[in-house]
């Protein structure tokens, strides 16, 4: 960005501040389809504008820096809302634990993520570009392996509780355990009653509010959640709490709550 600072000031030390408004010299035309990016459409603005200066047309070469200064904006604030978006990518990367599960590729992504430091300092929005796409290719590993790894560590977790459960239950059929997942991590394409619907959650899409409250820490809106979280399933709930959350979800008739629903176990 230096470089263009640098670039931006020539023509005004050349010409001056002017009150003028300056007309738009590319006639309302959009020409970004042509393939060109703004800094490229701001560098040959800038070289007309000092063509039109060293024959002594002052006026053309004021509306010709003018609109590369437009342009040079333009580059500068693309360039810059691709650094956000990866950086906010990043943000997620450590928030879902990618660093833990999944090391090989987070630090690949945040070694992509330094170049585009690198091509953004040093002006150049394809290199930029491309690299963006290397880094979201690399976050979408980094999902899938969390996932996974984190999946497979809930699934021998539940073995192992399984397993103790099992060495203390007696032999009566009547004080077997049902197991129920207390953490469930999200996967692509999940939503909040989709997740609430699935038969080893609640079994019912209108219980969603449940997870919502649950996890107020890291969901700020209830229509978005992100491949990788943790989720905490509430089990310690109420039928009261039941009803409350179905009518907060819109159910027609909240206090009828379906029979294969989950409803937890009253110790008598």
């Amino acid at each position: 960005m230096r470089r263009i600072g640098f670039l931006l000031m020539v023509p005004f030390i050349l010409l001056g501040c002017s009150s003028n408004p300056s007309p738009d010299i590319t006639g309302g035309v959009d020409d970004s389809a042509s393939g060109r990016t703004s800094l490229e459409r701001g560098l040959e603005s800038m070289e007309a504008g000092l063509k039109a200066k060293a024959k002594g047309n002052d006026e053309e070469a004021r509306n010709a820096f003018v609109q590369a200064s437009r342009h040079f904006r333009e580059a500068d604030g693309q360039s810059r809302t691709i650094m956000h978006r990866t950086l906010a990518e990043l943000g997620k990367i450590v928030e879902i634990s990618g660093f833990v599960y999944a090391p090989k590729e987070s630090f690949e992504a945040l070694a992509i993520y330094l170049k585009m430091q690198n091509a953004y300092m040093d002006c150049e929005p394809k290199v930029l570009s491309v690299l963006e796409q290397q880094f979201n290719e690399k976050v979408l590993k980094v999902q899938e392996i969390t996932v996974t790894e984190k999946q497979k560590r809930l699934e021998e977790l539940g073995q192992e509780i399984a397993q103790k459960r099992k060495e203390i239950q007696t032999q009566s059929q009547t004080d077997i355990f049902e197991i129920y997942p207390t953490i469930y991590v999200v996967k692509k394409s999940d939503t909040l009653p989709s997740i609430a619907a699935r038969h080893e959650i609640y079994n019912d899409s209108y219980m969603w509010p449940l997870i919502y409250k649950a996890n107020r820490d890291q969901i700020k809106d209830p229509k978005v959640v992100y491949v990788g979280q943790d989720l905490k399933i509430p089990r310690d709930i109420t039928v009261e709490e039941i009803i409350e959350a179905r009518r907060e979800a819109g159910a027609p008739e909240p206090e009828k709550i379906p029979k294969e629903a989950y409803v937890p176990r009253r110790k008598k």
